[in-house]
């Protein structure tokens, strides 16, 4: 099943329970298919195969299942595609959201969610993502641990990790925190606070007050031509 996030279809008020599940299979399937469009991932891992026709919508998605009980729905093995900045994939075994108004909404996804962007790629156990707009405002990727990894201007690829990442895509600024850990292949920061500027490629680094540790760097001898190199985190 493929359907577009558009406008909710609206039921009668007071209607019966019927009525308004009607209007909300109406919203979550509504009949015309919209498919993934192309993009190269940045991640070693593969993004889902291109499809012959591309999403024609802001947003659209697939699922193998979907189950919806009023204002509750949960879809299975779940393909989201965001036209709206290029074509960004969000995969993940379940999502689960509230509401008829699905383009201005909260979802949580869990299971294995991949998301492969133009920014860069992320891998995490949970997200939470919030649409406004028919558009993805923002995100945040847990796990043990959540995991970035981008490419930088000159080519070379940028890799970071944390309890929770948190992915303003209005303003295309990451925050990694919880035992945050960001390296481009020399040099690395260990910080509990990470923020990332993707754009301008600027870091910045604290510890909170109330903590004891403090930011910790690593300058990695070596030329810049083998910076950007597969490095693992500690």
């Amino acid at each position: 099943m493929f359907c577009c996030i558009e406008e909710p279809a609206r039921s009668t008020p007071g209607a019966p329970p019927i009525a308004r599940l009607a209007a909300l299979w109406a919203t979550v399937a509504l009949g015309h298919a919209c498919l993934a469009g192309t993009e190269t991932p940045i991640g070693t891992a593969a993004a889902p195969a291109t499809a012959a026709q591309p999403c024609n919508e802001p947003l659209c998605y697939t699922a193998s299942r979907l189950e919806a009980d009023r204002n509750h729905i949960v879809l299975y093995d779940i393909d989201i595609v965001d036209t709206t900045r290029g074509v960004s994939h969000i995969l993940a075994d379940r999502a689960e959201a509230t509401g008829l108004d699905l383009a201005s909404s909260q979802w949580v996804l869990t299971g294995r969610v991949q998301v492969f962007m133009s920014e860069g790629d992320l891998h995490a156990d949970k997200a939470t993502i919030q649409f406004a707009n028919k558009r993805i405002e923002s995100m945040v990727a847990e796990g043990a641990p959540a995991q970035f990894v981008g490419k930088l201007a000159n080519g070379q690829i940028a890799h970071g990790h944390a309890s929770a990442i948190t992915f303003d895509m209005q303003h295309d600024e990451l925050q990694l925190n919880g035992d945050g850990w960001l390296s481009d292949g020399c040099n690395e920061i260990n910080s509990s606070h990470i923020t990332y500027d993707i754009a301008s490629q600027r870091v910045s680094a604290q510890s909170a007050p109330d903590e004891a540790g403090r930011v910790r760097g690593t300058i990695r001898a070596g030329s810049s031509t083998q910076c950007g190199t597969a490095t693992r985190a500690p």
